[in-house]
């Protein structure tokens, strides 16, 4: 369909006006319009099918138009629209597989090429973040009878081509918390971890790790994160003295973090043990006497739609 030409006359504009008093119908769905007859009878095609339209004289008697990004009310006018000044404009469309931004660009042969671009959107059962250096799509995953060691989640998220989600914000981090308490029932008769990226550094276990600035304290430079996406980690909120590393025996190495129903236990201290707060556990220990780990949540950049460009 690349070679698609049609003829355009400079009166142009009027398809363009006529498309715009009815643009809420058509303004997520169609990319160029098209009329042999008479701007009335605009004919709409589908994004990514015109690549190329050639401009003729008005003797031609075609018109054509191009739905392009305007911030105004009224259609622009000026040489060769809607590249006005022969400079590049752009324009959004959506179909059935995905939604599109794409180009616009007069030629020096007369003509205007279009180049289209795919936008990325995160799965059906994942939700989008956005993130100070791309979108970020989380998926939580776990149950009331299930358990999960450290290496466990992370296969898990590894097969739907993901990896255990970092916490970049506070947004990100109740979202998982949240979603979790509903993965785990109202009637869940406890509290429950639930794994996330990080694993303490090999030199923040190792003897003389106290004498590491980085290793001490709350400080998230001891872990490394599978996720490369955070910047802030402000999602990482530490339970009250938090994290104890080897307080209780074998060194904790991995972050979880509560899921605390506060509806089902109402008396609790929330203000020092908050749902969502991070802990240290041990990698691979899934059941503890009074709490199990019982999911995950994985992350991932958003995708191109199967089947778009």
């Amino acid at each position: 369909m690349g070679g698609m030409r049609w003829r355009l006359l400079p009166e142009s504009e009027l398809c363009c006006k006529i498309l715009m008093e009815y643009r809420s119908p058509f303004e997520d769905v169609f990319q160029l319009a098209h009329t042999p007859e008479s701007p009335i009878n605009c004919k709409l095609f589908d994004v990514n099918k015109v690549f190329e339209v050639e401009k003729l004289e008005s003797s031609s008697e075609s018109l054509v138009a191009f739905k392009a990004i305007n911030s105004g009310n009224t259609c622009p006018t000026g040489d060769n629209p809607p590249t006005f000044g022969n400079s590049r404009n752009q324009g959004t469309a959506s179909n059935q597989i995905a939604n599109y931004t794409y180009d616009i660009d007069y030629s020096v042969d007369e003509t205007w090429q279009l180049s289209y671009t795919a936008i990325p959107v995160c799965p059906n059962g994942w939700t989008q973040f956005v993130r100070p250096s791309t979108n970020w799509c989380i998926q939580v995953i776990g149950g009331p009878d299930v358990t999960y060691t450290q290496s466990q989640a992370l296969t898990n998220c590894e097969n739907l081509e993901s990896t255990l989600t970092g916490l970049e914000t506070i947004a990100e981090r109740d979202f998982v918390a949240n979603t979790a308490i509903v993965l785990l029932g109202e009637d869940y008769p406890e509290h429950a971890g639930f794994w996330v990226s990080g694993t303490r550094k090999p030199e923040c276990y190792a003897d003389g790790w106290e004498s590491i600035s980085y290793c001490t304290g709350t400080n998230l430079q001891q872990f490394d994160f599978t996720d490369g996406y955070l910047t802030n980690y402000a999602g990482y909120t530490w339970d009250y003295r938090q994290p104890d590393r080897n307080l209780n025996g074998p060194w904790a190495n991995c972050i979880q973090i509560w899921m605390r129903n506060q509806a089902k236990f109402p008396q609790y201290n929330y203000t020092l043990f908050a749902n969502g707060n991070a802990d240290d556990a041990v990698c691979d220990v899934v059941d503890y006497q009074s709490y199990h780990l019982r999911g995950f949540a994985c992350g991932k950049i958003p995708e191109v739609p199967v089947g778009a460009i």
